[in-house]
């Protein structure tokens, strides 16, 4: 499977669960939240990022900064 596929798949899974009760554990709770980019795609980043071997956010960011940039605009 291609990284987009994958992307795309783990997007789709985890849009799937948060709808049904996901939501309830993982909601952001600051007032400070960019609600622009959703709770689903932050999930999504974070899995794709671990998923790729980073392990820390800071790498997560910088990687889907230079990388996933058009995926989430």
């Amino acid at each position: 499977m291609n990284w987009q596929n994958r992307l795309i798949t783990i997007y789709l899974y985890v849009c799937k669960h948060y709808q049904q009760n996901l939501w309830i554990y993982s909601q952001r709770m600051s007032n400070h939240a960019d609600l622009s980019f959703s709770d689903e795609e932050v999930i999504t980043l974070f899995l794709f990022g671990v998923m790729d071997k980073h392990r820390e956010i800071k790498g997560i960011y910088e990687y889907a900064d230079r990388h996933l940039r058009d995926w989430f605009p």
